[in-house]
């Protein structure tokens, strides 16, 4: 605003006199006030609307847009004073990158950059901010996020969603043929739209590590691929009704990435503890758990909150041993869970006994889960 408003009953005295970014050039909006068009300001955000003489309201124009225009004196520039990019230039960024054209219309990585580095916590900028996008693509996010990290030195995370969409489909011969927009993932080699956004992250991060040769030693330019699957046989959590006949997963193998035919080295034990993590609303990130060994059996836990025991193997001296910590307050947890196929019914009841006994501000709660 460049003059003093008076209002006075209600109307301002002053002309109204407002500076904004605008798609609508300045000879455009003299030649709209001469056609007899209004501009209206809303009085909180400032933002303008035009009425046009015929009395019709536009809500899409004049509006404010981020200039990308090299050449324009209000291209919109990050605080690191680098110029916000076009999709022209995310397009080029891609294929330098990919070394071929496997993802239309990407955005640029600039454009995330600068979005990502307006973030403010307790009035400072944001270096620890976890950044979710729900629709990964060609992954531009993570790649800004890794990005502005090399640049500030910062620790952001980032969280990618994909669904595995294919680049092609069968025909009636049940031959592959690309669609229309997966063409050119699909003769580059990527058989769906997550698999560019896995590359897109490797590519980018031995990039940002070649062109940063004085990158912090704590740089992480890794990530943790997660799948969601349905098991290829029912758990009993499915089943309203009870049915003997019904062929159930019992063994922990059976969650393996071997035995429910997904890519990927996981095991049993680790599709359970993740699966049973994100019901309980922990971190994904199993290597952050506290590992415990109970007579040789290994689990893990929340310290202080949850203890996991999933595996096969524990019988007497097992328990003797977790009883012997939880008594003596060398451990404590509000809950212990299990996978109740893997504990024979003695054992189980020797360890539901023992919980029983022990002094009540030690005890936690026993959950079974099939």
């Amino acid at each position: 605003m460049n003059k003093e408003v008076i209002v006075n009953n209600g109307t301002n005295e002053n002309e109204l006199v407002l500076t904004f970014k605008s798609r609508w050039t300045q000879k455009t909006v003299l030649s709209e006030i001469k056609k007899g068009t209004n501009f209206l300001v809303k009085s909180t955000d400032f933002a303008i609307r035009a009425q046009y003489s015929e009395d019709k309201i536009s809500n899409e124009s004049p509006k404010q847009i981020i200039f990308t225009n090299n050449n324009n004196p209000l291209v919109v520039k990050d605080r690191f004073n680098n110029k916000v990019g076009t999709n022209e230039n995310a397009t080029l960024e891609t294929i330098n990158l990919m070394k071929k054209n496997v993802f239309s219309y990407p955005k640029p990585t600039s454009l995330i950059r600068y979005l990502i580095s307006l973030v403010i916590k307790n009035n400072n900028y944001s270096h620890n901010s976890t950044i979710l996008d729900f629709f990964a693509g060609s992954a531009t996010t993570a790649d800004a996020v890794m990005q502005l990290n090399a640049e500030d030195g910062g620790h952001r995370k980032f969280i990618m969603v994909q669904l595995p969409e294919k680049t092609y489909e069968l025909d009636k011969n049940g031959n592959q043929q690309p669609t229309k927009s997966g063409k050119a993932a699909f003769d580059a080699g990527y058989m769906s739209i997550d698999e560019i956004s896995r590359e897109r992250i490797r590519r980018a991060a031995q990039k940002i590590k070649e062109t940063h040769p004085n990158l912090k030693a704590d740089f992480d330019g890794g990530f943790k691929h997660y799948r969601v699957v349905k098991p290829n046989k029912l758990v009993l959590s499915q089943i309203a009704d009870f049915n003997p006949d019904e062929e159930l997963i019992t063994n922990v193998d059976a969650f393996s990435s071997q035995n429910l035919k997904v890519a990927g080295n996981a095991t049993g034990e680790e599709t359970i503890l993740t699966t049973w993590l994100t019901d309980d609303g922990y971190d994904l990130d199993i290597g952050k758990l506290n590992k415990y060994d109970f007579a040789g059996y290994k689990a893990y836990g929340v310290a202080n909150s949850r203890l996991y025991l999933i595996n096969d193997g524990w019988s007497i001296p097992q328990t003797k041993e977790l009883l012997n910590q939880l008594g003596t307050n060398k451990l404590h947890f509000q809950s212990i869970v299990l996978y109740g196929y893997s504990f024979k019914t003695l054992d189980l009841k020797e360890l539901e006994n023992g919980i029983k006994q022990l002094n009540r501000d030690n005890q936690p709660n026993l959950i079974k889960r099939y």
